[in-house]
């Protein structure tokens, strides 16, 4: 029951919104409030008792000081309470230090408040605290320097202080131990809290780091039988093929088998590699180039091809659309650059410097035709719509073959 009761008061004026340190200044003041108030009214009792009644109300009206705490911290003004309770207690030792004088222990409740100002605010909070310790310092000066005349009772005799001290001394060393036990259990929680939250990440990370696992599992899966799948349609196409004559039909299935199996290389990529976004597109290039030889053995024999190309990743999103476009490149340069001639040269370059990627391809062949930005062949509207879905600067340049320039920006996924 007296349990609950402290909780209850210790905890007017939190809300669930309220952060820990927020939490930590209003349940300590509230508990310093309370500590003052059990204070004030059994100071009043003894005073009473004393037969100074003067004292012993102006003491028990001190109560009302505390009560007016509480409420300020249900309505929300919680700094304003703080000041208000230890600047409004630090005024109340004044008085009835200098109004008892030395002898009666007053000035021991000056230990209990410097605790209470070093407990309740933060260490960067230098200026409240230089203000709300200078105070009571500056109030006990005054009574030092003024004898502690300024309000002294002549009511009072020696007898009097005596038993005020008495009374004083175990009051105020039982209340500097409350607050540091109250302190210390505030810590405590703090501290069980920390950690269970710190229990709570580390079982998170965890968590995440298992799904991660399995997601990254799930995503090589996934491209393995992207790959797979592509790979069986690039089959069907050369099933298909076998069982054509019609040449311009074989060509048309050749180059969407070659199309088909470009983007079956990224997903390849993807597969083995450590990450799923990026493309060595360096080696891409090498595989893409094997596979076009490949399916042109009789023209690639006669077709030299080189190479300048940097160790640059491309992303997915890049990869995809640049592998398409590069195969388009060198399936029109096979079967179109070098028609009447025994030899051709294919050079491919291709580098990267920041974002900025270049993918050229030049060859030694006859030259593009005039009036090829209107042609309708797929495989010019597949290189100029996916350079545009790159967002890149294309062009074409004739000078005793075809060269090909494609200058695009990669913005990471």
């Amino acid at each position: 029951m007296a349990l609950n009761i402290w909780k209850n008061i210790s905890s007017i004026g939190i809300k669930p919104d309220y952060s820990e340190e927020q939490i930590k200044r209003i349940m300590l003041t509230n508990q310093y409030c309370l500590v003052a108030l059990i204070i004030f009214f059994f100071s009043g009792i003894n005073n009473f008792v004393l037969g100074d009644t003067f004292s012993a109300i102006i003491i028990e009206l001190y109560t009302l000081v505390c009560l007016i705490g509480f409420w300020l911290n249900k309505k929300g003004h919680h700094a304003f309470a703080t000041s208000f309770i230890l600047l409004s207690i630090s005024i109340a030792i004044f008085y009835f230090d200098s109004y008892s004088g030395l002898a009666s222990g007053t000035f021991l409740y000056y230990f209990p408040l410097a605790l209470a100002v070093a407990f309740i605010f933060e260490s960067s909070e230098k200026k409240a605290i230089i203000i709300h310790f200078a105070f009571p310092i500056i109030l006990l000066t005054i009574n030092v320097l003024t004898h502690y005349q300024l309000f002294r009772s002549e009511f009072l005799t020696d007898s009097d202080r005596y038993n005020m001290f008495m009374f004083n001394l175990p009051f105020s060393i039982t209340s500097i131990g409350l607050f540091v036990f109250l302190t210390m259990s505030n810590n405590k929680r703090q501290h069980d809290l920390y950690e269970q939250q710190i229990n709570e990440r580390k079982e998170t990370e965890k968590i995440i780091k298992q799904a991660l696992i399995e997601k990254e599992i799930l995503l090589a899966e996934i491209h393995h039988r992207v790959k797979n799948n592509l790979s069986i349609i690039a089959s069907l196409f050369n099933l298909q093929i076998s069982t054509i004559e019609n040449e311009v039909a074989q060509n048309i299935l050749l180059e969407s088998k070659n199309r088909v199996k470009s983007m079956a290389l990224i997903h390849d990529k993807l597969y083995k590699n450590d990450s799923f976004n990026d493309v060595d597109f360096s080696a891409y290039i090498s595989e893409l180039i094997t596979e076009i030889k490949y399916s042109y053995p009789t023209l690639s024999a006669n077709i030299d091809i080189q190479t300048n190309i940097s160790n640059t990743k491309l992303n997915v999103n890049n990869a995809i659309p640049c592998g398409l476009i590069l195969n388009e490149l060198l399936t029109n340069c096979y079967k179109h650059a070098f028609k009447g001639r025994d030899k051709g040269t294919i050079t491919i370059e291709f580098s990267s410097t920041g974002k900025n990627v270049t993918l050229k391809v030049k060859d030694d062949g006859t030259g593009l035709k005039a009036g090829y930005e209107n042609s309708e062949s797929l495989g010019m509207v597949v290189i100029l719509s996916l350079s545009d879905q790159l967002g890149g600067k294309h062009t074409f340049t004739v000078d005793n073959g075809t060269c090909f320039e494609l200058t695009f920006v990669q913005e990471p996924i």
